[in-house]
């Protein structure tokens, strides 16, 4: 299939109706996971349960391993997929990436600011 201006200005040769259903879909689930924590949550825990329960289902000729020693997934196609097939696993390693994302605890610590003494008083620096 020959490549699909898609609406960013950037070519995919994921057939454009897909692609549009897809990324649709993605959307609605992103925006909940963004504003919902039980979702988020959910869709951490069993990703392909919510994403399906939302109209997202991979292609049938890509199947998906989850790595247990890495906690996360892997794409398998087989070496003579079309352009279509492998460009919608990479659509798909890309989503199951930002759902992983999703499932790290950015509540902690990360480090200080320079001269933030936690509990001080704000001083002046004129």
């Amino acid at each position: 299939m020959s490549e699909i201006l898609g609406s960013a200005g950037s070519s995919s040769p994921i057939n454009p109706i897909r692609k549009k259903q897809l990324d649709g879909n993605w959307k609605t689930v992103a925006a909940k996971a963004v504003t919902d924590e039980a979702f988020k949550k959910s869709l951490a825990a069993d990703p392909f349960k919510i994403l399906e329960a939302h109209g997202l289902k991979v292609a049938d000729e890509i199947k998906i391993n989850f790595d247990e020693t890495n906690k996360k997934y892997n794409m398998v196609v087989p070496a003579n997929a079309s352009e279509e097939v492998q460009a919608e696993a990479k659509w798909w390693a890309w989503r199951l990436k930002i759902i992983k994302e999703y499932d790290q605890d950015l509540g902690r610590q990360v480090g200080t600011v320079t001269g933030f003494d936690e509990g001080a008083r704000p001083r002046s620096i004129i």
